[in-house]
């Protein structure tokens, strides 16, 4: 985490959303009818990311890298296009070049990168895009969906390399243990889009006797949740309690942190984190949770529309709503 003093929100906002409309601009003008299209609060995910990309690298460079000679890896198991359109027409970058570009900004560049996009011509783009931002080499782009490369990208990690993994379905539906596990279980971090009332709903469905497709559900939560545990939970926060301690008792995490991420519509996902093995984890992991939660919660981000009209140059500063 850097230090000094704590910026400001509206710096804060500044910052990272100046970061990531100029290097989306940038990108979009390769394969530019390509695009992923998200909501306004969709920046929030890509904030919390990063933010943790500046705990990660220092981390694992001082005790992997130098001491070890290990290698620092990115893994993006549902990657995109690598640019973001929103409703209005704002463009920046996704996940993925975000990572690259903010880990070389910081002074602790990834030695390998491996991307899944299920989607040709979105992965065809994306593999055209990062590969202007470093080394051809150095990337991966796998055109399949994640289920069918995990133990590929998982095997290529084996030998002294330490990861940050990203999971980020578009819902709920590209969440199976079979996908996600073999990268879960990876040495290093990793952090999971979790649709947490998409997940309720769903599990209610699966115990309605109502429901025409319940026993096809009642198999995909025993294949993600690894028993019928999940049957008992009695809120979206058990269930979620009940996916984070598999992830952490069979694939060798730490811990977990949420950062709630409020939608425009009034609905939420969660951003879930599970670090590594190695000291203060928890503490570091509940810092990022921490100051997260104070710039989501502050008056800039309730306005997040407004904020990005302002880096894109319909408002002429952050202080003009306040």
């Amino acid at each position: 985490m850097a230090k000094g003093r704590k910026k400001s929100s509206s710096e804060f906002f500044e910052e990272r959303l100046s970061f990531f409309f100029k290097n989306g601009a940038s990108l979009r003008k390769i394969c530019p009818d390509c695009v992923d299209e998200y909501n306004d609060h969709s920046v929030k995910k890509l904030i919390s990311i990063t933010y943790w990309l500046g705990i990660f690298c220092p981390i694992v460079n001082r005790n992997f890298r130098e001491k070890r000679g290990w290698k620092i890896a990115y893994v993006d198991s549902m990657a995109g296009s690598g640019v973001t359109s929103t409703k209005k027409g704002n463009y920046f970058c996704g996940s993925c070049p975000g990572a690259v570009l903010h880990s070389s900004d910081i002074g602790y560049p990834f030695d390998s990168i491996y991307a899944a996009e299920i989607i040709n011509e979105k992965a065809d783009a994306l593999e055209q895009r990062v590969s202007t931002i470093i080394d051809a080499s150095k990337l991966n782009v796998y055109p399949n969906d994640i289920k069918d490369v995990s133990n590929t990208i998982a095997n290529e990690l084996e030998n002294n390399t330490i990861s940050f993994v990203v999971i980020d379905p578009e819902a709920f539906d590209g969440m199976t243990w079979t996908g996600i596990s073999p990268l879960l279980s990876c040495k290093g971090d990793a952090m999971i889009t979790w649709f947490e009332s998409e997940a309720w709903r769903v599990k209610q469905a699966a115990v309605s006797n109502k429901h025409i497709g319940a026993e096809g559900l009642k198999k995909r939560f025993n294949e993600l949740f690894g028993n019928e545990t999940w049957m008992d939970a009695r809120s979206p926060t058990e269930l979620t309690d009940l996916f984070t301690k598999r992830i952490i008792e069979e694939c060798g995490k730490t811990c977990e942190s949420r950062v709630k991420i409020i939608k425009t519509d009034g609905g939420y996902y969660l951003m879930i984190l599970f670090p590594g093995n190695f000291p203060n984890a928890q503490k570091l992991a509940n810092d990022w949770k921490s100051y997260l939660e104070n710039y989501f919660s502050s008056p800039q981000c309730r306005e997040i529309s407004k904020l990005l009209d302002v880096i894109a140059g319909r408002t002429k500063s952050i202080t003009d709503f306040m």
